[in-house]
């Protein structure tokens, strides 16, 4: 592989786990998923051969090894007792005989059978019991930590507070019990009807309404939404009442939970007769399934297989086609996302798809638009892909004289000129420091830690400074009108004046920082530190050509282009002139500090770290003329240990090397 394809296969493994990290939020933390699970899975695909390519160690955050989202805020944290991990899915039959090859090359000394599962479409809990009473509910959460809603849990009434006795089995002092929170057909259309009544905005789906309504503060809203649970696994003390996944079935059918009818198959074609019979009965069914679970029925045998980083070996999701209907296209919309991507959208008669009522579906770029043929007055076919967001299969009965729509050359949202990366399908909009489609999500970004870092400034305050429209660029942060808080819910006297000190003190920071604060596309926090380093001040970055670009380390015609794309942007240079006219005093960077205390040592890092990202400490290190290493040895100088540090720790130990935390390593960049 060439230094050139290097770079931008890095950027592409950078782009594809910001976007899954954002997905994994918008659907376990949000409940408003906004692609379907078989294009979610198409990029944690690409995402795991592009990650195989690079040969380099894969980050512990990946998207390839974790599950779920980190919790939030509003709820507290409860770790589980044994991680809650997430299944493998698979989209054809070819998959699924893959699934079984694998099973069988793995087991070949050992006769095995599989528990066919119907897979309900909800929201993972994790029930904790002690002594055989409930004691904590949580979500799935990243799969080792979920959000305590143990008084929403206990208002569902498939679910009992104190497990009954079953003769002969002695429960564990601690047993974890998982399933599935649903919204049955019947309770999600009464509350959509209910939505419609109030003039709130109607769910999109079950799934949707089950996962939003268990998160509610009130459990009195939860306890009004009529949810229902179904057991299907059980975690920590499992083993100890159940040898295999269809013994526990019946073991927690005992213990007073709802579970679902199952079924036992010995090969392939057994597993695809009950997939098809599944399918069949599906709409007749009282909830929603999405697909259908095949698992490994013995114990013994799982627990021989193990598990990936974030999945089992021994068991696969097979989900559903999407449901099909034919419907007429009114308009065509160009709708503006929250990284800038200008999306056709086709406003369409509204029809009922899979349960659902749809009149807007995606036609995700204008390369598709053309290849399907659609435009204002077509019929169409519409699917809901994944069973979550509509989108055009393709038109019918196509009229040759229609006239197909153009991509607009200008943003419908802030008039800024409209660009197209070469090689790529998506147009963009370039006014990314101004869109008001963009402001949120470029906020958010923009006083992270690793960009300006503005201890306060949150997600939620971010929303409602921009819904209050004191917030309508990133310049206006720095011109905010903090009299206006004071009326706030939660807005105290401290709380307002510790921001606004936030805000000053963030004025002053490296340059690096400042230009991965602006978030321009293919500019992490590395290239970032380069482009500072190489160039010591903004204005001469502003105003520098290709070549003068692609003469920096990790900046191939890519990044250049995307570079030059942003500071040509009429609408980027203001909101930089504003920032600068403020008071934002972006540093340049120190060369390389020979002297420093870790100049020429040779120094490790490991484990997690909450105030930087490893990645990027290991840069600015190397700019002090530290060698950043990735293992442990002999030669190793220091060590800095991070949260769950493990092996590398404790070989470090032995070993007898110096070890520091986090606390000392911000110390020596100079962040204290």
């Amino acid at each position: 592989m060439s230094d050139r394809q290097q770079p931008e296969l890095r950027s592409r493994i950078e782009e594809l786990r910001a976007q899954l990290r954002e997905h994994n939020y918008r659907y376990y933390i949000l409940d408003a998923p906004v692609i379907s699970d078989a294009e979610y899975d198409r990029l944690l695909r690409e995402l795991e051969s592009l990650e195989a390519e690079l040969a380099e160690p894969v980050p512990d955050d990946s998207p390839t090894r974790t599950v779920g989202a980190p919790v939030s805020q509003v709820f507290t944290p409860r770790l589980h007792g044994e991680p809650l991990l997430s299944l493998a899915n698979a989209f054809s039959a070819d998959e699924v005989e893959a699934f079984v090859q694998r099973i069988d090359e793995a087991l070949p000394d050992r006769a095995h059978s599989f528990i066919i599962e119907p897979k309900v479409d909800g929201l993972a809990i994790n029930l904790r019991y002690e002594a055989g009473r409930l004691v904590v509910a949580a979500t799935r959460g990243d799969g080792a930590t979920g959000e305590d809603v143990t008084d929403n849990v206990r208002t569902i009434g498939d679910i009992p507070w104190q497990l009954k006795q079953i003769d002969g089995i002695e429960l564990p002092a601690v047993l974890e019990v998982r399933g599935e929170i649903y919204m049955s057909r019947a309770a999600f259309a009464a509350l959509n009807a209910r939505q419609d009544v109030e003039g709130a905005q109607p769910f999109a789906n079950p799934r949707n309404a089950a996962a939003g309504s268990l998160r509610q503060l009130d459990a009195r809203v939860s306890a009004s939404r009529r949810l229902g649970f179904f057991a299907y696994g059980a975690g920590l003390g499992g083993r100890a009442v159940a040898a295999s996944q269809s013994q526990l079935l019946e073991r927690l059918a005992g213990f007073g939970f709802a579970v679902q009818q199952t079924s036992i198959a010995g090969d392939l074609p057994a597993l695809l007769v009950a997939y098809d019979a599944l399918q069949q009965q599906r709409p007749e069914l009282k909830y929603e399934i999405d697909g259908v679970v095949y698992k490994l029925d013995d114990f013994s045998l799982q627990d021989r297989l193990g598990a990936v980083a974030r999945s089992p070996r021994w068991a696969i999701a097979h989900k559903f086609p999407a449901e099909e209907v034919t419907t007429t296209v009114k308009e065509i919309i160009w709708q503006v996302g929250r990284t800038g991507v200008i999306t056709p959208v086709a406003d369409m008669q509204p029809v009922a798809v899979g349960g659902v009522m749809v009149s807007r579906a995606t036609l995700h770029n204008i390369d598709e638009l053309k290849r399907k043929q659609v435009y204002a007055g077509a019929r169409v076919i519409v699917r809901r892909a994944g069973d979550v967001i509509p989108e055009v299969v393709r038109a019918v009965d196509v009229d040759a004289q229609a006239l197909m729509p153009e991509a607009p050359d200008q943003c419908p949202v802030c008039g800024a000129s409209v660009f197209r990366l070469e090689g790529e399908v998506a147009i963009r909009c370039g006014g990314g420091l101004s869109c008001s489609a963009q402001l949120t999500e470029r906020l958010r970004h923009f006083v992270s830690r690793g960009a300006m870092d503005i201890e306060g400034m949150g997600d939620k305050l971010i929303a409602r400074l921009v819904d209050e429209g004191l917030l309508r660029d990133i310049a206006d942060l720095y011109e905010l009108d903090y009299a206006s808080l004071h009326d706030w819910p939660g807005m105290g006297e401290k709380k307002i004046a510790n921001l606004q000190a936030a805000v000053e003190q963030s004025k002053q920071r490296p340059l690096a920082r400042f230009l991965h604060a602006l978030g321009i596309r293919h500019v992490g926090s590395a290239t970032a530190a380069a482009l500072a380093d190489h160039f010591a001040a903004l204005d001469l970055l502003a105003q520098a050509d290709e070549a003068a670009l692609i003469a920096v380390p990790d900046v191939g015609p890519e990044v250049a282009s995307s570079i030059l794309s942003f500071f040509r942007e009429a609408h980027n240079r203001e909101v930089i002139a504003r920032l600068l006219a403020a008071g934002v005093t972006p540093e340049p960077p120190q060369r390389q500090q020979h002297d420093h205390p870790l100049a020429g040592k040779t120094v490790v890092l490991t484990g997690s770290f909450t105030a930087i990202n490893r990645r990027m400490a290991q840069e600015q290190l190397r700019a002090l003329g530290v060698r950043a290493s990735g293992s442990v040895s002999a030669q190793t100088d220091l060590v800095i240990a991070g949260e769950k540090a493990g092996s590398k720790l404790t070989k470090a130990r032995e070993l007898g090397i110096e070890v520091a935390d986090e606390a000392q390593l911000l110390d020596w960049l100079g962040w204290h």
